[in-house]
């Protein structure tokens, strides 16, 4: 089902909340068809799908993005300092409008949503040429049908509730989105720590082609990860580096 514009800028509106919005059936990526609105739109645009051919995560990565299952969310914004922790403060607006429809995540550093352990959503942040943000959320909100693939079966959650209305939730996490960027860098990491699994966790990771295992102990003020491994030697990650999973 396509998503309904004029009910997503109707309740933006009543905020303050003013972006040009784009609604679709299909996009190869929320975070491509932003790109592409910019040269006309500017900043404050926001671009929702209910499918994706090719959603795009981190590191490469593709996010499977299958039709009327998730919430598929690409936000652009101007005038962020590109000292802030833009990806921080995502997730911090993903994991409180989770909260605010009565779900509990948490995020695993940097940009995973996590639901029970699994996997239930990401984000991509990408800053463009023209000097504007992207900032790209998708959430699995329901299972697709007959469940999700090989090789994602194990590690993939969706938030698997009916009561959840994905336009509703759009709105929500825009609003979220829009406060987040207004506060400083030093609250966004004090909120980010509070909602962040990965502290404390056992991990591996991989440093020139061979993988380790260490304890994630600290995640600091600039967004770095700092991780000890078996033998104690500390190793400090910022988000582009390195890729982390945890050790049941």
């Amino acid at each position: 089902m396509i998503p309904d514009k004029v009910f997503i800028e109707k309740e933006l509106a009543e905020s303050g909340l003013y972006p040009y919005v784009k609604a679709c059936a299909s996009v190869d990526s929320t975070n491509l068809m932003a790109r592409e609105l910019v040269p006309q739109f500017g900043s404050d645009i926001l671009v929702i799908a209910d499918g994706q051919t090719a959603g795009r995560g981190s590191h490469g990565r593709s996010f499977y993005s299958p039709h009327s299952t998730g919430l598929y969310f690409s936000a652009v914004f101007g005038s962020i300092p590109a000292s802030f922790p833009v990806t921080f403060a995502a997730g911090n607006a993903a994991v409180a409008s989770l909260r605010n429809a009565g779900i509990c995540t948490e995020m695993k550093w940097v940009n995973d949503i996590i639901l029970n352990g699994k996997k239930a959503g990401g984000i991509l942040c990408e800053r463009i040429s023209s000097g504007e943000v992207i900032i790209g959320i998708g959430i699995n909100l329901m299972p697709p049908d007959g469940g999700f693939p090989d090789g994602l079966s194990e590690i993939a959650a969706a938030i698997g509730s009916s009561t959840i209305e994905r336009d509703v939730l759009a709105a929500d996490l825009y609003r979220e989105l829009a406060g987040e960027l207004q506060n400083s860098a030093r609250e966004v990491m004090e909120c980010y720590r509070r909602i962040c699994g990965t502290v404390g966790r056992d991990i591996t990771f991989i440093v020139r082609d061979a993988e380790e295992r260490g304890r994630a102990i600290a995640a600091e003020q600039d967004g770095a990860l700092l991780v000890e491994t078996e033998d104690g030697r500390q190793n400090r990650f910022d988000s582009g580096n390195v890729s982390i999973r945890y050790v049941e």
